[in-house]
C-alpha cells in the first residue's frame, strides 16, 4: 500500500459522486444494488474505498456515470498530492486500521458513559488530534494516531495524573480486523422491527 492516506467515501460522498443525496445510498442498499460487503464499518456507519464507489456506477441496474470533478475533489481533500489512478486502486483489504468514536471509547478501560463525553469535549476543544477524515459528518482516525494520543495524554482519565488504561485485546482486534465490539455493526435508524 502507498504511504498516502487512502481516499474513502461515506453515504454523502458516495451519493455526491452520482449527483444525489445520502438518501440515495440507503435506497440503493434497500434495492440490493449496493451492499456492505465491500465496506468497512466504523462507529456504526459504512465507508467504501473511492475506487469501489467509482466502479459501482457500472453495476447499477441503470448504469450511472461518476462525476469525476467530485472524485478529484475528494482525492485532493483527503490525500493531497496523491494521483487519481493511485487513489482508485486502493481496495478494502489495503486499508489500515481506522477508528471512530465508538472504537476509541472501546479501547479504554473506563465506563463508556463517562469517557465518551470527555472524548467529545476533547475533540471539540482541539485537545484530541484533528480527524484524519471527516466523512458524512463523522470524524475518523487512523488507529495509530488515536492510540498514540491515548497512550501519551492525561486529559481523559478520571485521575488527571495518569494516562487512560488501554484495553490491549480491543487494540489487537482492531489491528487484525477481528473487532466485533461497539460500532462494528451498522447502526439502524428508525423504529425497531
Amino acid at each position: 500500500m502507498s504511504d498516502k492516506k487512502p481516499v474513502l467515501v461515506g453515504q454523502q460522498e458516495f451519493s455526491a459522486i452520482y449527483g444525489g443525496t445520502a438518501r440515495n445510498v440507503a435506497q440503493w442498499i434497500q434495492r440490493n444494488q449496493l451492499d456492505y460487503s465491500e465496506a468497512v464499518i466504523i462507529s456504526g456507519r459504512a465507508y467504501w474505498t473511492l475506487g469501489f464507489a467509482v466502479a459501482q456506477g457500472e453495476r447499477f441496474k441503470r448504469p450511472k456515470e461518476p462525476n469525476m470533478a467530485v472524485v478529484e475533489q475528494l482525492v485532493e481533500e483527503q490525500s493531497p498530492g496523491r494521483g487519481l489512478v493511485s487513489a482508485l486502486t486502493v481496495h478494502r483489504g489495503d486499508l489500515p486500521p481506522i477508528v471512530g468514536q465508538h472504537e476509541i471509547v472501546a479501547m479504554i478501560d473506563e465506563d463508556p458513559s463517562s469517557f465518551l463525553p470527555r472524548l467529545e469535549a476533547a475533540i471539540r476543544d482541539d485537545r484530541f488530534p484533528a480527524p484524519d477524515w471527516r466523512l458524512s459528518g463523522s470524524p475518523l482516525w487512523l488507529l495509530s494516531s488515536a492510540l498514540d494520543t491515548l497512550e501519551t495524554t492525561t486529559r481523559f482519565s478520571k485521575l488527571k495524573s495518569r494516562t487512560p488504561v488501554i484495553n490491549r485485546e480491543v487494540v489487537e482486534a482492531l489491528q487484525s480486523g477481528r473487532y466485533d465490539g461497539p460500532g462494528s455493526e451498522i447502526l439502524r435508524r428508525g423504529a425497531a422491527k
